[in-house]
């Protein structure tokens, strides 16, 4: 069966009504995942612009370990369905879910029974989550808070306990969502090497020629940013009934490093700058993980090198060259994670609308 709550309001970038969420079943366990992965790429890449011309090398190596945390739910919807339209139907719904339960929570378990006691509830609700400031989890509550506050203002109290006792869209429960959270365990080591000598000139006619080098490099755990709130940076979606797993996006760190430039032999300040990875690589590895059968794989791949190593489009010209990237990637359980809840009983397929 598929329930539908409608809503005067919606959240921002989403035009779709709200549909039912999935009920949590009984005493549900949160569970957590370690997401860790390694990532290599060795390039070389050359650079011409008429006379001018450049010979570019790159070594990168990025250790990444994160922990993610689900409620131990079982939705019947993928939170990261590859259908956009669906899942901006999915997304709040689950949203609506988790405030209008967090709304119960503060009304000693029940929903409110007029419009009035709702705006009264969503007010208490608010002041609630004051002291969280801008933190990750405050950002998660105000969202989740619009969603309830819409379905509340647009739907009975009986349309309202459907929709929270409704598996989801589907009729099978089947995934579980999983999220960073504040002060996750994290770890962070990446080594970023780039390497670029030749001829260029640098005067605006582009006619006087010199020798020209650039060394890029840092050995570094990551930024205070990256450290601090790497693993709020994903969303994952695991499959228990296929096995699937599901994310959101890849977050690779721009390590802090020193760039070195020197121009006729002269070496100029060094600076301290972000060092990207290549966005051919990021684009490849977010698209490798977008959807996998299983929670670990190893790939390796060459791909080209179109955009400058250094991040300087100015020069114009030719860039070309490729680099060899190899990516291992796995999530899975914490050795102290909760058994999975049951999954799809009885061999249930899952249904399709």
């Amino acid at each position: 069966m598929r329930h539908r709550l409608i809503a005067t309001a919606a959240l921002s970038c989403i035009a779709t009504p709200l549909l039912a969420a999935a009920a949590p079943p009984a005493a549900p366990k949160p569970i957590e995942r370690v997401f860790e992965f390694r990532l290599t790429v060795d390039g070389q890449q050359h650079w011409k612009n008429g006379p001018q011309a450049t010979e570019a090398t790159t070594r990168q190596e990025y250790l990444v370990r994160t922990q993610l945390r689900s409620d131990g739910v079982l939705y019947s919807d993928n939170l990261l369905d590859a259908d956009q339209d669906l899942r901006l139907e999915i997304k709040p719904q689950y949203y609506a879910r988790k405030g209008l339960n967090a709304l119960k929570a503060l009304n000693g378990g029940q929903l409110p029974e007029s419009s009035e006691a709702a705006e009264a509830l969503a007010e208490r609700y608010q002041k609630a989550g004051v002291t969280c400031f801008d933190s990750f989890e405050c950002n998660n509550r105000a969202v989740e808070r619009l969603a309830a506050l819409n379905a509340l203002k647009s739907n009975t109290r009986q349309e309202l306990e459907e929709f929270l006792a409704a598996p989801g869209i589907a009729d099978v429960p089947r995934y579980l969502y999983f999220f960073g959270y504040a002060n996750c365990p994290i770890s962070i080591h990446v080594k970023y090497d780039v390497q670029v000598k030749g001829i260029r000139a640098f005067d605006r006619k582009k006619e006087k020629l010199e020798p020209y080098a650039l060394s890029r490099s840092a050995d570094t755990t990551g930024s205070d940013d990256d450290r601090k709130t790497l693993c709020e940076k994903y969303i994952v979606t695991v499959d228990t009934l296929k096995g699937g797993v599901d994310v959101e996006n890849l977050f690779l760190p721009s390590p802090p490093g020193t760039s070195t430039m020197s121009r006729s032999g002269l070496a100029m300040p060094t600076e301290t700058v972000p060092l990207p990875p290549p966005f051919e690589v990021l684009n490849w590895t977010s698209e490798k993980l977008r959807s996998t059968p299983t929670d670990s794989f190893k790939a390796a791949v060459t791909l080209p090198l179109k955009a400058p190593l250094d991040g300087d489009y100015t020069v114009q010209g030719l860039f070309d060259g490729s680099a060899k990237v190899s990516f291992s990637w796995s999530f899975k359980p914490t050795a102290a994670a909760a058994a999975l809840p049951p999954a799809v009983e009885q061999g249930r397929k899952p249904v399709t609308h």
